[in-house]
C-alpha cells in the first residue's frame, strides 16, 4: 500500500471515490461542511488531498490541512475492514517525513476517542457548543 498526495489537477479523477467517502461520513456525523466544500478547497489548495492505494485501487483518503508543523486531518475515510490501522501507520510515517510533529483532528463521533487513543492520539480540547 501506498499514500498518493493528489494534485489539485488530478482531484477530478478521484472524485467519486472520495465523494462517496464524504457521503458516508455525512450520514454518520454532523458536519458543518459539504461534500463541494472539500473540493473547492483541494482544487484552490487551501487543503490537500491524500489517498490511500492498494494495487492502483483506492482504498482510503484523508484531506488534510498543514498549519506550521501540524497536519490538520479535516476528514478521512475508508470503507474496507482492517484498512483503518495500516492506513493511519503509513499516514503518520509519511506525515513525519514531511516534517510534520502533530496531528490533529476533531470529530463528534464517540467511536474515535478508542480509535485515536489506540493510534496515540490524546485529547487536548473540549468545546460546549452554545
Amino acid at each position: 500500500m501506498e499514500i498518493r498526495a493528489i494534485s489539485n489537477t488530478d482531484i477530478r479523477s478521484w472524485w467519486p471515490f472520495v465523494k462517496t467517502g464524504l457521503e458516508k461520513i455525512l450520514a454518520k456525523s454532523s458536519e458543518e461542511w459539504i461534500p463541494e466544500d472539500i473540493y473547492a478547497n483541494c482544487f484552490c489548495g487551501n487543503s490537500l488531498l491524500w489517498v490511500l492505494i492498494n494495487n492502483s485501487k483506492p482504498m482510503g483518503f484523508w484531506v488534510v490541512i498543514p498549519r506550521g508543523q501540524t497536519i490538520h486531518v479535516w476528514c478521512a475515510y475508508t470503507p474496507y475492514a482492517g484498512t483503518l490501522d495500516i492506513g493511519m501507520k503509513l499516514f503518520c510515517e509519511t506525515a513525519k517525513s514531511a516534517n510534520m510533529t502533530k496531528v490533529t483532528f476533531e470529530s463528534y463521533r464517540k467511536g474515535w476517542d478508542k480509535v485515536a487513543r489506540k493510534h496515540g492520539f490524546q485529547p487536548r480540547s473540549w468545546v460546549k457548543e452554545l
